[in-house]
């Protein structure tokens, strides 16, 4: 969809593209470029955004089969640029394995993984059998392979030993005993994983790169980034900490309407209160003033209380709401791009027919649809898309997050 920002992106990337690629590379050149990512944006049109910055991406399966070739490229490039050989891979996967639609992404980070021509197994770390076989979508079978510890190196019951770990499990609950002073190459590293890993650090990190390349490349960076603040020490169960959220969100609010006034939008801004550690669409409300935090019901407070596997919410982001003007067959929509070795290779839209334009899409309802390269595998896919423009934007939170600073505070 046409915006104004679409707009300036596209004549940016097509006028600049070769200078903006060199200022990724000369970027990178200072941080260690991730195996792969994935990033959820938000268009309203006035912006594009990104709003969450995934380093254990799971959707894999929603790529096109153009996404899928240019995916594997950039696996041969990863592993072709690392120190050590690496001809062998271990897939270490989140433990609800059985959700199907996260079985087909494992087949298909497998799948990828071996036509780029490395020696691939599935891993399990709460395994109860020497071999646990799940079911695909289409009722492919998926062997996952329990695990051991030998010194300093992970390997599964039957002796495979691979050169590379790929971890594909957020890591809510903490660090796994299994990969402590493990030797092989891990990635993404384990201390990047949710137990330690905060959000707003990460956005930290992103503003500062849209300020970089907002000045290189004079571009507004707020066009390109939200406005956000940080609570902590919050107990929504006892109430604690309530106050802190409710005066960051007229802060936030405030903020947004001065940049809504000089920018002549005339719509009622909004914010979302999120967990600031943790994915899969839990902690999250929606708030247009300190009054709605204040006025939290009991089962408001009892869903933000606590996200994935009971982990309790301390901490919370206030993050500026940016209502979205992308829509598939009606309903909202949301670009999801996903990114291996730092590039953009392909992406999907997550929509949902049960929420409206500003509400967390990433909800009960939800459903993917592909994007671009249409008609390749008879898939519905959304054409007409920019994807040059969502990946630059992709590109940018990626490299946000390889320099993310935590510090003694968050010891692994």
């Amino acid at each position: 969809m046409t915006s104004p920002i679409m707009n300036a992106l596209d004549a940016l990337v097509k006028s600049k593209g070769g200078q903006i690629a060199e200022w990724f590379e000369a970027a990178y050149a200072q941080g260690n470029t991730p195996f792969y990512s994935s990033v959820d944006l938000r268009h309203s049109g006035h912006k594009l955004v990104p709003v969450d910055t995934n380093l254990f991406p799971a959707g894999f399966n929603n790529l096109s089969p153009s996404a899928c070739i240019r995916a594997v490229e950039q696996i041969k490039c990863y592993i072709a640029a690392q120190s050590v050989p690496i001809k062998s891979v271990l897939i270490l996967p989140e433990n609800h394995t059985r959700n199907t639609g996260y079985i087909d992404n494992l087949a298909a980070l497998y799948g990828l993984i071996e036509q780029a021509g490395l020696e691939v197994r599935i891993g399990r770390m709460d395994a109860e059998e020497d071999i646990t076989e799940v079911q695909t979508s289409d009722e492919r079978i998926l062997k996952q392979y329990a695990l051991q510890k030998d010194g300093t190196q992970v390997r599964t019951f039957d002796g495979f030993t691979p050169d590379m770990v790929l971890v594909n499990n957020d890591l809510t609950a903490g660090s796994p005993n299994i990969l402590r002073g493990v030797t092989q190459h891990i990635m993404p590293p384990v201390g990047q994983g949710w137990y330690r890993r905060k959000k707003t650090i990460h956005f930290e990190a992103y503003d500062e790169t849209a300020r970089q390349f907002g000045s290189d490349f004079d571009i507004e960076p707020w066009l390109i980034s939200s406005v956000f603040h940080k609570c902590g020490l919050i107990n929504f169960r006892e109430r604690k900490g309530i106050d802190c959220v409710a005066l960051g969100v007229e802060k936030v609010i405030r903020q947004v309407k001065e940049k809504y006034a000089q920018h002549g939008i005339k719509e009622e801004p909004y914010a979302f209160v999120k967990a600031d550690s943790g994915t899969y669409g839990m902690g999250i409300m929606i708030v247009r003033s300190g009054e709605d935090v204040v006025e939290m019901n009991k089962k408001s407070r009892n869903k933000m209380n606590a996200i994935k596997e009971g982990v309790l919410t301390t901490e919370v982001i206030i993050q500026e709401g940016i209502p979205s003007i992308d829509a598939v067959d009606g309903a909202p929509a949301e670009p999801m791009i996903y990114m291996v070795n730092g590039q953009a290779v392909g992406g999907a839209f997550r929509t949902n027919g049960e929420k409206d334009n500003v509400s967390n899409l990433n909800s009960r309802g939800m459903r993917f649809v592909g994007m671009c390269d249409e008609g390749e595998d008879g898939k519905a896919r959304v054409t007409g898309c920019n994807f040059a423009v969502y990946g630059l934007v992709g590109r940018l939170a990626t490299l946000a997050a390889t320099r993310e600073e935590y510090g003694d505070d968050y010891q692994i």
